[in-house]
């Protein structure tokens, strides 16, 4: 996966694309992360064929007018994979397969494709950090980390994601009873 940063006008993401094949590689999937202040934030999720292929790749981005290359790194799967997530992890703390931390963490870590995502006691949460998110939830703090910042947009998702995962939580039937 690599996350770039590009100017917000037409032919922007031709130019990537451009890029990438001339590296010989293959876009899967594309996601615009954030549009701001002139800008878009792309995740783009390519394929390269090559060991030496990916560092071409990067360099044929980086060279390009305009285009920072935010992040490379390991996929956690495509953004098109997100809404089959949500809907599965929704599943799982309905039917009661997850409880409420172990689904929230799955979701929203899963959502954001984060390295780690945990609950702690609000006094264990870390500081402030741009790669860090920290989500009140019901008494505690969920933790979300990756090698990358988290975007305003990102943050927002986080949020409505896990305020979402508790409610449906908390609507769940107890064991034993029927819906």
């Amino acid at each position: 996966m690599l996350r770039c940063s590009v100017p917000d006008r037409p032919g922007a993401l031709a130019a990537l694309a451009g890029a990438v094949a001339d590296a010989g590689g293959d876009i899967e999937a594309i996601d615009v992360v954030e549009v701001s202040g002139g800008r878009a934030l792309d995740d783009l999720f390519v394929v390269v064929g090559t060991p030496g292929g990916l560092r071409s790749l990067v360099d044929g981005l980086e060279s390009l007018d305009e285009v920072e290359v935010v992040h490379t790194g390991p996929s956690r799967g495509h953004p098109a994979d997100a809404v089959t997530r949500l809907a599965m992890g929704l599943e799982a703390l309905l039917s009661g397969a997850m409880d409420a931390e172990h689904g929230l963490t799955a979701l929203v870590g899963g959502l954001l494709h984060a390295s780690e995502a945990r609950f702690r006691a609000p006094d264990a949460a870390p500081g402030e950090d741009p790669r860090t998110l920290v989500i009140p939830a019901g008494g505690r703090v969920m933790v979300v980390r990756r090698d990358y910042r988290f975007t305003r947009t990102e943050r927002l998702r986080a949020e409505a994601v896990a305020r979402l995962g508790a409610e449906v939580s908390r609507r769940r039937p107890a064991a034993g009873r029927p819906a």
